[in-house]
């Protein structure tokens, strides 16, 4: 036997024990008749079976069957009559949800649920009954007067055992490992012990308090979805029907069979109840996951794919729709080349959200890039833009757009002309941390037939980064927390010689970090910096001096060869100031003779620098002026009044450098 067939074997072999042990359980509860009982879970069981595994699996249901009916007493006939009876319902049900009903056993629909309802708890489980009732009494075990109460009972039981056995076993399969909804562990360990309490409770007393029970079954069904309500409901049949059996709670007082028949009737509606509750949840995530999707991928489409590179310019985006969801939001960016090799540089806002901004923004952005072609005039390129929203718009439907032509002129230029319609103006960032708004505003496009525009230019040196964003920059948390143009120059100059992607990083986080909340409009952020020019290094000389007596002469030797690149009047102070630092180190570093001092000069087309580092342990950059006629103290003094600039550093070893601007 291969191990396919040993795992049929297996399988079917576990059905039929299952099903076995539950109806000796279900049997236990009979009074009608031996073989009839109001609560028949082995039918749930086979449902289940042979929905997850297939119609194959059939020979388990009717071996259970045949072991579980063949010691009650009834003639061998009738057992093989319930027997047929019980498997063609497990298959009759498992063939109308499968065939018919499209049926997903994770019951994440309501159709599905409606479906477990009707076509097995309500159609499947007449032909058990029919046909296991019609066996008992062609066995003489009940009386034809008998027929419509011990049907009745039959149905009912076994329209049980589809409503609470089936469902939580299937969704026990196919949910595993339970970790989708948004319940956590202890939620779940509370909720058990209040439902099993309350159930207790309600099922302990004569009053009727059913009612108690449906505030945790709707609470699991919310934060627990299928698995909370299965759960929830099989948990109060556990404790319900016992209870009712032996005579307690708000069904007390009836016959057996009918009081057990009230409780299953109410708990099998309590399980249906959370089952359509749990189903609905589900199916709003499922369209909630859809138009995330859907969004997401629109707004792709009306966004580039990624930003192209411009010669010789950084650039950075940072792009946040608003909300929960990743709505298709208003504000929308652009950055492309145009045919005469200038680019151009577009942020903008469409008033509104959804698909008629969609709408809106799809229209802006292309026809942009159309009028770049024909125009080269920013301001042009923006009145071409309102014309065709004044023709293709609703009345309430706007926008704002700065529109940023950039013309490169070489490594260390670039010319920008920039024009608003009624956008908040771009910012540059000049190399010393200097912050200006380039333009003025002008008027929104799309509302009036001439709208004031007009062009402004400057011009990006080495250093400088232009700065465009769109309005929920400064109105994230409006209007509890407002960034003010103010406020919002003072965080751009707090970037000044970061790189684009460090500045767009600092300016979100500086907006950002003080919220608690989700943002309440769209982020659009795109930043493009002029990377500065690397120093280009004319000369270098790097020593190693002994720790003697003698190391500052033999540096100032050694620097010698630097007077003609510095003159006459520099090197006399760049030699003084070596000396200094190199008789510092030798008198104060505090270190072993063997250790040695580094020298290092180096000059710059713009500035000379000098470090003198060592092993020793360093000292506070602290300056005090030597009183007259000392001989000490006088090192450091002269450095401060000499360089342009000086400071220590420790990190492998002490450093102390100084540098002088070659004006």
């Amino acid at each position: 036997m291969d191990r396919q067939s040993r795992m049929y074997v297996l399988k079917v072999a576990g059905i039929a024990a299952v099903y076995y042990g539950a109806a000796k359980l279900g049997l236990d509860l009979a009074f009608s008749a031996k073989s009839v009982t109001a609560v028949w879970p082995p039918t749930g069981i086979a449902l289940a079976a042979l929905v997850l595994w297939g119609y194959r699996y059939w020979p388990g249901v009717a071996l259970g069957a045949l072991l579980a009916n063949a010691w009650t007493g009834v003639p061998f006939y009738t057992v093989l009559g319930i027997t047929v009876g019980n498997t063609l319902e497990a298959l009759v049900g498992a063939y109308l949800l499968l065939q018919v009903a499209d049926f997903d056993p994770k019951l994440e629909r309501v159709r599905d649920v409606i479906a477990l309802a009707v076509l097995a708890a309500g159609v499947s489980t007449t032909v058990s009954a029919t046909i296991g009732v019609l066996s008992l009494l062609a066995g003489g075990e009940i009386d034809a007067g008998e027929f419509g109460s011990t049907w009745r009972t039959w149905w009912l039981g076994d329209m049980g055992g589809d409503l609470l056995v089936a469902p939580a076993l299937m969704i026990g399969v196919t949910h595993w490992p339970y970790n989708r909804a948004p319940g956590r562990a202890i939620e779940a360990a509370v909720l058990a012990l209040v439902t099993a309490g309350l159930s207790v409770l309600v099922f302990t007393q004569s009053l009727g308090l059913t009612y108690l029970l449906f505030p945790p079954l709707v609470f699991a069904a919310l934060r627990f979805w299928q698995p909370g309500a299965a759960g929830a409901a099989l948990l109060m049949a556990a404790i319900a029907i016992p209870l009712t059996e032996n005579d307690h709670g708000p069904f007390s007082g009836n016959s057996p069979d009918e009081r057990l028949l009230l409780a299953q009737t109410f708990v099998g509606v309590a399980c249906l109840t959370g089952l359509v509750l749990a189903a609905v949840l589900t199916e709003r995530k499922r369209a909630e996951e859809t138009v995330e999707h859907i969004a997401e991928t629109l707004q792709e489409s009306l966004l580039p794919s990624r930003l192209p590179e411009i010669p010789g310019l950084e650039a950075s985006v940072d792009f946040r729709p608003a909300g929960e969801l990743h709505r298709v939001g208003g504000d929308f960016f652009d950055l492309f080349e145009v045919d005469d090799g200038s680019w151009a540089v577009v942020m903008g806002d469409v008033c509104g959200k959804g698909a008629r901004a969609a709408a809106v923004t799809g229209l802006a952005r292309y026809t942009l890039r159309a009028a770049a072609i024909q125009e080269s005039r920013p301001s042009s390129i923006l009145a071409l833009l309102n014309d065709a929203m004044l023709r293709q718009r609703s009345p309430e439907e706007f926008c704002t757009v700065a529109y940023t032509r950039l013309e490169l002129g070489g490594a260390d230029r670039v010319r920008v002309t920039v024009s608003s319609g009624g956008h908040p103006l771009p910012l540059v960032l000049r190399a010393d941390g200097v912050v200006e708004p380039l333009g003025r505003f002008g008027t929104l496009l799309g509302v009036v037939e001439e709208p004031e525009l007009t062009d402004f230019t400057a011009e990006l040196a080495n250093g400088d980064s232009l700065v465009l964003y769109t309005d929920g920059l400064t109105d994230a948390y409006a209007p509890q927390r407002v960034i003010t143009p103010e406020d919002l120059v003072a965080i751009v100059e707090s970037c000044a010689g970061h790189s684009a992607p460090e500045i767009a990083r600092h300016i979100r986080g500086a907006v950002l970090d003080g919220g608690t909340h989700e943002p309440r409009d769209d982020i659009a952020l795109l930043v493009l910096r002029l990377p500065a020019r690397p120093q280009v290094q004319e000369r270098e000389i790097r020593t190693v001096l002994a720790r003697e007596p003698h190391a500052a002469s033999i540096a100032r030797e050694r620097i010698a060869e630097l007077e003609p690149v510095l003159g006459r009047v520099l090197m006399g102070n760049v030699r003084l100031l070596v000396s200094e630092l190199v008789t510092n180190s030798v008198r104060h570093s505090q270190t072993g003779a063997a250790d040695e001092i580094e020298l290092r000069v180096a000059v710059f087309p713009d500035r000379l620098r000098v470090e003198v580092s060592d092993r020793g342990a360093g000292f506070p950059r602290k300056v005090r002026v030597p009183e007259r006629g000392s001989g000490s103290g006088w090192g450091l003094y002269l450095v401060d009044q000499l360089a342009d600039r000086w400071g220590v550093s420790r990190e492998d070893a002490t450093r102390v450098w100084f540098e002088i601007d070659r004006d």
